[in-house]
């Protein structure tokens, strides 16, 4: 009985030991975790300068409207993409050979038909397109020497392995084609010459041709939903443009809403005011 009676406070204590662990872990505060704190660093405005004048800058406008100068041009830092025996500028060929890995990825086989071309053989390849169809319909399907983007080092054509439809409208209709239109932006190109741009561009629908812009500009073109280059560029250049508001213009600002504040109907003017914009 005295064993018994022994016991019950020993069970009793052992318990409550075994039910106030997990208590008691519960109660414990955690180690804080280390803050991480991730910042996606904004895209540098392009300047005016940039867009206009800097035929190095891969927001460059080149057609027959806007020539190069020299009109035999040529970037300095060419190289080859890997597996293709063309070259493009460095930026580019490194963007255009992770574009075709990732295509081989999604099972799409894609391949660089041509990339940069010198101003000779512009010239040589325009010069053949206008003996055979006649200078009018050759301005069509090809660029006069010194206004191709080829010769920038940052465009090229692709087309299927197979050799199916390359260099033709029925590229755009293939599993391949459909697979570039959609992916390209990643990858920082744009597909240059649209199937409805014709009248803006110049030039006949190309799905095969990729211009290579960069990430950032590729994707805010695709969300701006900008019909060809030629219209998003001329919307960059309009915003280049716009100055940004000094420290005492911004201050004149404030002063001049805080006068509105106490005018009748005495409406708080500067509720949801962008001071900076």
């Amino acid at each position: 009985m005295s064993l018994f009676r022994a016991g019950i406070p020993a069970l009793l204590l052992g318990a409550s030991l075994v039910l106030a662990a997990p208590i008691a872990a519960q109660a414990a505060p955690a180690a804080p975790a280390a803050a991480r704190v991730h910042v996606e660093k904004q895209p540098k405005p392009p300047t005016t300068e940039e867009l206009t004048k800097d035929q190095g800058s891969y927001l460059a406008l080149v057609s027959r409207d806007h020539p190069l100068d020299p009109v035999n041009y040529k970037p300095k830092d060419l190289r080859g993409v890997a597996g293709s025996g063309h070259e493009l500028r460095k930026d580019a060929a490194t963007a255009l050979e992770s574009l075709l890995k990732g295509a081989r990825k999604d099972s799409q086989s894609l391949a660089v038909l041509s990339a940069y071309r010198s101003y000779d053989r512009q010239l040589s390849l325009f010069n053949g397109y206008k003996a055979r169809y006649g200078i009018e319909y050759a301005t069509r399907l090809s660029a006069p020497a010194g206004t191709s983007e080829h010769q920038i080092g940052l465009a090229a054509d692709i087309g299927l392995s197979s050799g199916h439809c390359n260099l033709k409208a029925c590229f755009g209709d293939t599993a391949g084609g459909k697979w570039l239109a959609a992916n390209a932006a990643d990858f920082g190109f744009i597909v240059r010459y649209p199937a409805d741009g014709e009248k803006v561009t110049g030039y006949k629908y190309e799905p095969w041709h990729l211009r290579y812009i960069g990430v950032d500009q590729a994707k805010a073109m695709a969300k701006s939903k900008a019909g060809t280059f030629e219209a998003f560029h001329a919307a960059l250049v309009k915003a280049s443009k716009v100055k940004p508001l000094t420290a005492a213009e911004i201050k004149k600002q404030r002063e001049s809403l805080l006068v509105l504040r106490f005018l009748p109907p005495y409406r708080d003017w500067s509720i949801g005011y962008d001071f900076a914009r």
